[in-house]
């Protein structure tokens, strides 16, 4: 019956006190809930957003999110790529944005490209995007791998068969290519990676990520050297470069500043598959193989070929991936040959010729691209420091520092670094600051210079000249309503849009300056393919998941084996202890009793050391067996049985006798039918028990054949990203939060019934 009765919870305080405790209910309940939605969120995320904590995956209604996750995983999680690519434009996924001007005709042009050369392309031109990832298997990985299962009908075994690998799971039927600018990569693949350049080559071309040389040359070379600091190499060299990216590597040995650095790129780091030579050179490679061969023959037998004489052996079209020639042909390079022989061979020198044929002049080019500003009206007022074009910037700070209305210049709190040192060098004591400044700091590190500029009249002036002379570009802000002011200074130093376009490096001159744009093609890609992207990383975590669980090792069929023996077990061994001791009245039963009860006083890790010992001397281990042993009989099952049966009427005992039933039949037929409820719950515990038993089938069950679910998922997170282990945890979960859901009605009647009798 109800504790409050029907007329007492008419009351005005018994509707508040039911109210207040449905409250507390409601709070405790999302105290629950919310860290299960915040590890739901994180099953679903990657490297670039696992450290934003929220109870949905941002990537789900953010796009920019989504647009990050993609050119992440196109990079293959590599920010050096990322760098080489986007021309230093970002330094991390985190910090990247989306084109502020997206302009499709990059993208447009660059696939006609492919389209009509990219067949000539091979595996030292590009990267796989989405190949590989830390602690995850990306999208063309899955794939190359699926397409071995399928080749050897799944089985491991066949595979090193037919290859003469020795993998032992399918997690190593994978490539991690890093480094294909590097004079060591070769592109000689064995066993069952020598599928992968077939493989590649017929994916799509969107997932193909093309090699930036011009990138990789100021990455390795330059921006090292000078610190990634491109003022301090402007002012080193002599050179008016605004950013990184219009820095080219140069096909052939350069005049000027960058030439020692071209000679140490193409001689000591770049691939030699991308380098060839020049007609004069022939020559002297000539002279160098007779030299080291001195015959022909010699010389034939080595590399496999069949020339009659020295005078025939050209330079090869193409170098194969190893043997003697590869290494012939790079000792030319590094200790023979000069640098004015050397040419480079890029594909973004066939993508600019391939420009010139269709645009005819650069003209039209910058035209097409739309190219620069066409009127001062155009031109935008970034709000802080312009840092990816040095023309830009020093324009916008002589705006903002000599020109903008001082009331909308703002001042990031970031420079109070740089305010402290230019306020203690004109005080030197903090009570001339407060007594000038008319304020009451305690301490210099409470300083922070004003946001906008102050009333304080000395103050003020100080404020100004801290910003006109001393605070650091990147410190300041100006309000937007300063742009009608901006496009008119820009008309007054520049005098006409030509004249800003060339100052600020907006248009192309010449064909050797136009760059693959990376950043447009890879937006671009991004927008055409944006339904497929939202999806990959929707299921990539919870794929790799599965793909785990299914094909390395037997995780499910051993937790279902173990959890079935479990419960089998418990409602035999347990059942049969209590009822023998309720039944039979031993002068030791209570002594029993309490000795099983003792047990469930130690921690079960306490317990681990001996058990697992016990099982070794009994040659136990990696075994059911050994799983199921040490808990077939448990205590508590045991206590709370023998209370039931003692509550059942002895007359139904004494009944059955006398009709002639046997005690297998009191038991099974009486006792085991009215304790249905009981027998739920404790199958459900056993179940439980088993389920999540880790440690113990750790330690017992070393044998990968014998790993349960939680064993598996523990070893996977030891290699998996973040992300991977917290989908293996929702994954885990849905089976017990399954058999509650549709066990609830068991487990009450389990509950309950004890109370009752």
């Amino acid at each position: 019956m109800p504790i409050i009765g029907k007329v007492g919870r008419k009351t005005f305080k018994i509707k508040a006190l039911n109210t207040f405790i449905h409250l507390v209910l409601l709070l405790g309940a999302m105290t629950m809930i919310y860290p299960f939605m915040i590890m739901i969120s994180a099953s679903f995320k990657s490297n670039v957003d696992s450290q934003s904590f929220s109870v949905y995956p941002q990537f789900f209604i953010d796009e920019k999110m989504l647009y990050r996750k993609y050119i992440e995983g196109r990079h293959n999680e590599l920010g050096d790529r990322l760098v080489e690519q986007y021309g230093n434009r970002y330094l991390s996924f985190t910090l990247l944005q989306p084109p502020s001007a997206g302009r499709k005709i990059y993208s447009d042009d660059w696939q006609q490209f492919l389209k009509e050369q990219g067949k000539e392309h091979n595996i030292f031109d590009y990267y796989i995007s989405e190949q590989f990832g830390w602690g995850i298997y990306p999208r063309n990985e899955r794939k190359f791998r699926n397409l071995m299962k399928k080749e050897t009908g799944n089985d491991l075994q066949k595979l090193n068969e037919k290859y003469g690998t020795s993998t032992l799971s399918w997690e190593e039927v994978r490539l991690e290519e890093r480094s294909i600018t590097g004079r060591n990569f070769t592109g000689a693949y064995s066993g069952f990676l020598s599928n992968y350049d077939g493989f590649r080559s017929h994916l799509d071309y969107w997932q193909r990520d093309y090699i930036s040389f011009d990138g990789n040359f100021a990455a390795v070379e330059l921006i090292p050297e000078f610190r990634n600091d491109l003022k301090e190499l402007n002012a080193a060299l002599g050179t008016n470069f605004n950013n990184w990216s219009e820095i080219k590597l140069s096909r052939t040995l350069p005049e000027g500043a960058l030439r020692p650095y071209w000679i140490d790129y193409v001689t000591r780091r770049c691939n030699i598959h991308h380098i060839s030579f020049k007609e004069e050179a022939v020559v002297p490679w000539q002279e160098f193989l007779k030299e080291k061969y001195d015959s022909i023959e010699l010389l034939n037998r080595t590399w496999k070929a069949a020339y009659e004489s020295f005078q025939e052996v050209d330079f090869p079209q193409t170098l194969p991936h190893s043997g003697a020639l590869p290494v012939d042909y790079s000792f030319f390079l590094e200790t023979i040959a000069q640098p004015e022989w050397i040419l480079i061979k890029s594909v973004e020198f066939d993508y600019r010729h391939w420009l010139q044929r269709k645009y005819g002049n650069i003209r039209a080019l910058n035209q097409a691209y739309e190219k620069g500003f066409q009127d001062f009206g155009n031109v935008p007022l970034p709000e802080e420091l312009p840092d990816y074009n040095l023309g830009e910037e020093k324009t916008w700070q002589d705006f903002v520092r000599f020109q903008a209305d001082e009331e909308s210049i703002r001042l990031k709190p970031a420079s109070q670094k740089q305010f402290l040192e230019f306020v203690q060098q004109k005080f030197g004591e903090l009570e001339e600051l407060n007594a000038a400044y008319m304020t009451n700091y305690k301490s210099w590190i409470n300083i922070y210079p004003a946001r906008s500029i102050p009333e304080n009249s000395e103050y003020r002036s100080d404020w100004l000249s801290f910003v006109r002379q001393k605070v650091d570009g990147r410190f300041l802000e100006i309000d937007s309503s300063q742009k009608q002011n901006w496009q008119k200074y820009l008309a007054e130093i520049y005098h006409n849009t030509d004249n800003l376009n060339q100052d600020w490096h907006l248009v192309w001159n010449d064909f050797a300056e136009v760059p693959v744009d990376h950043y447009q093609i890879d937006h671009q890609i991004f927008k055409e393919h944006k339904t497929s992207i939202f999806w990959e990383f929707v299921f990539r975590n919870y794929g790799m998941v599965l793909d785990e669980m299914l094909y390395n090792g037997r995780a499910i069929v051993n937790t279902i084996i173990y959890c079935l023996l479990a419960i089998i077990t418990a409602l035999i061994v347990n059942p049969l202890a209590a009822y023998a001791m309720s039944r039979y009245k031993m002068p030791a039963t209570y002594k029993i009793i309490l000795v099983l009860m003792l047990t469930m006083a130690f921690p079960p890790m306490v317990m681990g050391i001996p058990n697992f010992l016990l099982m070794k001397r009994l040659g136990m281990l990696n075994t059911f067996w050994a799983l199921i042993l040490p808990g077939l009989a448990d205590g508590y099952f045991i206590f709370l049985l023998k209370g039931f049966f003692d509550s059942l009427p002895k007359e139904l005992f004494e009944s059955a006798t006398i009709d002639g039933a046997s005690e297998w039949t009191i038991f099974w037929r009486i006792a085991m039918s009215l304790s249905k409820p009981i027998m739920a719950v404790i199958a459900l515990n056993a179940f439980n028990a088993a389920y999540r038993n880790f440690m113990f089938a750790f330690i017992v069950c070393q044998d990968k054949s014998m790993w349960t679910m939680m064993v598996n998922i523990y070893q996977l997170m030891q290699r998996a990203s973040a992300g991977v282990g917290f989908a293996a945890l929702v994954i885990a979960s849905i089976p017990t939060f399954a058999v509650f859901v549709f066990f609830q009605n068991i487990i009450i009647k389990g509950i309950v019934v004890p109370t009752e009798k």
